[in-house]
């Protein structure tokens, strides 16, 4: 999931009940199914952020977006809307699937089309995966 632009923001919190924060305003995410397998696992996704929304009292709103996938480039000989930014800015982040489907569309259309883009634009070039760790269980890195 990518974030686009949006940590220099502060939403102002309240407490909930639980004494948990709570935001002032609900999460905007733009759910982006894609290609291939990113249209097989959203519906899971989307089933567990579900969960957390029913169990942790999490505001989402969830906006669909149909573009950034090879069947609206084959229809519209374009992978995203002229506008797709201006679309996108608002959220706080991109759920995006997958993408990429070379027998219609060829990779390098697809790739820097769509998600090279999103990279790019929202400052999202890198695919940083923190790790940590931990004081007595073994590690490969240790």
């Amino acid at each position: 999931m990518s974030t686009p632009g949006r940590s220099q923001v502060r939403i102002p919190q309240r407490a909930s009940a639980e004494g948990r924060p709570v935001r002032a305003r609900p999460h905007r995410i733009a759910v982006i199914p894609g290609d291939g397998i990113g249209t097989e696992v959203m519906p899971e996704a989307l089933g567990v952020l579900a969960v957390v929304q029913r169990k942790f009292g999490v505001d989402l709103d969830l906006t669909p977006i149909a573009w950034a996938s090879c069947e609206h480039y084959r229809q519209h000989g374009e992978m995203m809307p002229p506008d797709w930014k201006q679309r996108l800015q608002p959220m706080d982040a991109l759920l995006f699937g997958a993408v990429g489907w070379p027998a219609t569309v060829p990779d390098h259309v697809s790739l820097w089309g769509s998600l090279l883009k999103f990279r790019r634009e929202f400052d999202q070039y890198i695919n940083l995966r923190p790790v940590r760790l931990f004081e007595g269980v073994p590690c490969p890195l240790a």
